[in-house]
């Protein structure tokens, strides 16, 4: 973990989870190999490439490990989940807006 936040140095907090508790506890799933390769991820990495960004090791990565994108409020409930089906697999942004846009209108009439 340390080196992924010292290389980025992001202004907000990362947590690490080094024992998988959230991604058990999402439900998220290994992947096949074809799935880390399939064709949306090369075409991915590709661009990336040609962008100008390098591959960088933080250790002992698990590419097998299925990445994913979640809204969870502060009682920890899940407000919005997408379990990636392959790395290049991302919801859109606007999308991830509207759950969040959600999430605030309903909380301003539980007041």
């Amino acid at each position: 973990m340390a080196p992924y936040q010292e290389n980025h140095q992001w202004p907000f907090v990362i947590l690490a989870d080094p024992k998988r508790t959230a991604y058990q506890a999402f439900a998220l799933k290994r992947l096949s190999l074809l799935r880390v390769f399939s064709l949306s991820t090369l075409r991915l990495y590709f661009r990336l490439l040609r962008e100008g960004q390098k591959f960088q090791n933080y250790g002992k990565d698990d590419y097998y490990q299925a990445g994913g994108d979640f809204l969870v409020d502060r009682k920890g409930n899940i407000l919005f989940a997408h379990r990636s089906q392959d790395p290049a697999d991302r919801p859109p942004i606007e999308k991830l807006l509207e759950a969040i846009d959600r999430t605030s209108i309903s909380a301003g009439k539980g007041k």
